[in-house]
């Protein structure tokens, strides 16, 4: 990917979008600082719409069924003890 400063990038801006239509994204700087990608419509189209959600990535590292069984397990809910006794002076 190619690097333009702003003020070369507007004289320059048409040869941008052609190399950008031909599949090569096209960087300009502001104040020597990444600014904006220029890339085609269809580049944009074909990228990823989201990130997958936590839920997702637990499922497929540990699977389904294991996530139930973890969920399932309330050992702790049948625990006799007063509330708080464990913080008691």
């Amino acid at each position: 990917m190619r690097s333009y400063p702003l003020h070369e990038a507007r004289s320059e801006f048409s040869k941008l979008i052609d190399r950008a239509l031909a599949g090569e994204p096209q960087r300009v700087t502001r104040h020597g600082k990444e600014a904006v990608v220029i890339v085609s419509e269809a580049d944009w189209l074909a990228r990823p719409k989201s990130a997958p959600t936590l839920a997702d990535l637990f499922l497929k590292t540990i699977g389904e069924t294991e996530l139930v069984d973890a969920i399932s397990d309330r050992s702790w809910a049948t625990d006799e003890r007063p509330f708080g006794v464990d913080f008691a002076d």
